[in-house]
């Protein structure tokens, strides 16, 4: 495993640091292993704080926690806080992890003696909403390998922080993949379906066939209805609206009457593509599924990959608006254009 210190994350540190200069109460959200709770104890480390982790043990023993930690019986988040205030001097930062397990959080009221940082995945609307890393900010997790190493990485993990971690420095990358994605007792093996879970998704089978229809090229709402399991084109968008929110998934107008969707979460698209295709093979026990069979199979995708992180960078990096053309002998290829130079660049 890698050491699990912070790495990147110099703006959102510094917008914290305006914030609790500021502000009484903050809301820092992210999906699932981006990070979260790394960057909190990154800002608070080299100063007067509180950390407490809500635990998925139900309401009553966390309270029961946190009244442990204050040191007095509390019956609210709110009663903590009043602790914690009456025994401060100074301002003081607090920060409640997992934030959604605690009833009342959305009618706390601070004291100006404290600073509320309250931490979840479900804070869409946060101040501080981390994202996972893109190619270049996840080249920094690994900065003896060469790029294209670097690419494969960000294409299985998305430039999540919690996957990359999980890379063993002392073995190949292959060697990761394998032991991470290809082994029924592999850390992420079943990542999909906890990702799902930890989003509050039910019944996450639904949404997986979904995803695996998009996965074999069908982007349409009612493509994904024949490929799916879904029996509707309402049934369709009630899978693709969550999915939408999580940013796993994204709608791609296409003119005026059409619209696509895509998978938009790498890690999701390598295991839909290429993990679950080898389900009997991982179940039977089979060794170098990647090395043997899926690396080969990679091209395609990776090519996939590098396109839209170069689309990106033009975009981001020299205020090109990106566009896909769709006609049918060129579709796929992405070109850009600057209204005021006229210019188009064409990625292939």
């Amino acid at each position: 495993m890698m050491s699990p210190e912070l790495i990147g994350r110099t703006d959102e540190l510094e917008l914290l640091q305006e914030l609790c200069d500021t502000m009484d109460v903050i809301h820092i959200g992210g999906r699932s292993g981006v990070g979260k709770t790394a960057f909190v104890s990154e800002f608070c480390k080299d100063r007067d704080h509180i950390m407490f982790s809500c635990r998925p043990t139900g309401k009553v023993r966390n309270l029961k926690a946190l009244s442990e930690l204050v040191g007095k019986e509390v019956t609210s988040l709110q009663d903590a806080l009043d602790v914690v205030s009456e025994c401060s001097e100074d301002r003081r930062i607090v920060v409640i992890d997992n934030a959604h397990r605690l009833d009342g959080i959305d009618d706390i009221v601070v004291n100006g003696n404290i600073v509320l940082i309250l931490v979840s995945q479900f804070f869409d609307d946060a101040e501080i909403v981390l994202e996972p890393f893109d190619l270049r900010e996840s080249g920094y997790f690994f900065p003896d390998c060469m790029p294209r190493e670097k690419l494969l990485i960000y294409a299985v993990t998305g430039g999540v922080p919690g996957y990359m971690t999980r890379f063993d420095r002392n073995i190949s990358i292959s060697d990761n993949i394998e032991r991470l994605f290809f082994r029924e007792n592999g850390q992420l093996y079943s990542e999909p379906e906890r990702l799902l879970r930890s989003m509050n998704i039910r019944e996450p089978e639904g949404y997986l066939s979904v995803l695996t229809a998009m996965s074999e090229g069908t982007d349409t709402i009612n493509g994904i209805m024949r490929g799916s399991d879904d029996n509707s084109t309402s049934a369709v968008v009630r899978h693709l609206d969550p999915l939408m929110d999580k940013l796993v998934v994204r709608h791609v107008p296409e003119g005026m009457t059409r619209a696509s969707y895509r998978i938009s979460d790498n890690m999701m698209r390598f295991w839909l593509s290429f993990v679950q295709n080898h389900a009997n093979d991982i179940a039977s026990g089979r060794n170098h599924i990647f090395a043997d069979i899926v690396e080969d199979e990679m091209e395609g995708y990776l090519s996939t990959v590098y396109r839209e992180t170069c689309s990106k960078y033009v975009d981001d990096g020299y205020g090109y608006t990106i566009e896909e053309w769709t006609e049918p002998d060129e579709k796929g290829t992405v070109f850009s254009h600057c209204s005021d130079d006229d210019e188009v660049c064409f990625i292939s």
